[in-house]
């Protein structure tokens, strides 16, 4: 709308400017021609205050450019107007707009990396989840005010849990309480919409291992957050494959982003790539407990309970395998059992 009425306050002001110099040329014809030329010229300065943008509509020029115009107009007939004119539209055309928002835009994107949160440690994991469980009781109750905490700190939570409260506040039968719970998800939205953005930006310029495993990462929590629909969901997770597979192309080597690739094979229930990984993977020492827990978790999870089996035999005759994790270490030792099966 600013930049509607800026073009308005010129084509009045070109309007009347030429008006003006229309009489001045026929001022033989009547000696009222020269005020009518005046009076016109005053006009045509005056456009930029009649139908000039209100600052905050276009900021940057929406207060200086139509004082300056008007001013230039007034004091110097004709030439005046067509040089802001000409100034303005070569300033579009020439200046380049990375000002100083994009350039702290970009140098917050160049900044510090974005976490890769997949859960490494089983407490922390359930302490995370349980954090939810005296909210929701609060989110039962009447107390309005304890209500519209809980859903602030369901917020900052962030959780697949905290958010599936969320979505059951918004029919909750109290108006602030449902406006606070969409609120909160609108915020995680777009909380999660910039943290895309910046994984991307990072991903395309610097084309990194790690700048594709944080992005990975982040479809990968988007995903499992709660917040998308089911189709978008799966379309987050495919990325998330694509990334991490993009990093563990990049170094080969590096055997901590073959593991998360195998991890996120899982979760999209890719489950043939995941075994092929793992079993890669568990020929080295340090890698073959998780890397046997990985394959019977995909077998598992994929219903293959023949194949198993057979795991869990070649498990039992194999010397014990031993981890600094102590729930991976529990994990094994439950599928090593005979009565397991």
């Amino acid at each position: 709308m600013g930049r509607i009425c800026f073009a308005v306050a010129f084509f009045f002001a070109y309007l009347f400017e030429v008006s003006a110099f229309w009489f001045y040329i026929n001022r033989s014809d009547s000696i009222y021609f020269v005020y009518a030329a005046f009076l016109v010229h005053v006009l045509s300065a005056l456009s930029f205050f009649i139908t000039k943008p209100r600052p905050r509509s276009l900021p940057g020029v929406g207060y200086y450019y139509p004082r300056a115009i008007a001013l230039f107009t007034f004091f110097m007939p004709g030439i005046g107007l067509l040089g802001m004119s000409l100034t303005l539209l070569f300033a579009k055309m020439l200046m380049n707009s990375h000002g100083l928002a994009e350039e702290y835009k970009e140098k917050a994107f160049e900044g510090s990396g974005i976490e890769v949160d997949l859960p490494t440690d089983i407490n922390s994991f359930l302490y995370e989840e349980l954090d939810v469980h005296p909210i929701a009781d609060i989110l039962a109750g009447d107390d309005i005010g304890m209500k519209r905490g809980a859903v602030n700190l369901l917020r900052r939570i962030g959780s697949y849990e905290a958010v599936s409260l969320l979505r059951k506040s918004l029919s909750d039968e109290n108006a602030e309480v449902r406006f606070y719970a969409h609120t909160a998800l609108t915020r995680l939205e777009e909380d999660y919409a910039q943290s895309l953005e910046k994984a991307e930006f990072r991903a395309d310029k610097y084309g990194s291992a790690q700048s594709h495993a944080e992005l990975g990462a982040v479809h990968r929590n988007y995903a499992q957050s709660g917040l998308p629909e089911q189709n978008i969901q799966e379309h987050s997770m495919d990325l998330s494959c694509e990334n991490w597979k993009k990093a563990s192309d990049i170094e080969p080597d590096n055997d901590d982003y073959r593991m998360r690739l195998a991890e996120i094979y899982i979760e999209s229930r890719k489950f043939s790539e995941a075994v092929e990984i793992y079993n890669k993977t568990k020929v080295k020492p340090e890698l073959e407990l998780e890397s046997r827990l990985g394959i019977c978790r995909a077998f598992f999870e994929m219903g293959n309970f023949i194949a198993l089996c057979d795991e869990v035999k070649r498990m039992q005759v194999e010397p014990n395998l031993d981890s600094s994790d102590p729930y991976k270490k529990v994990l094994y030792d439950f599928w090593v059992k005979e009565e397991a099966f």
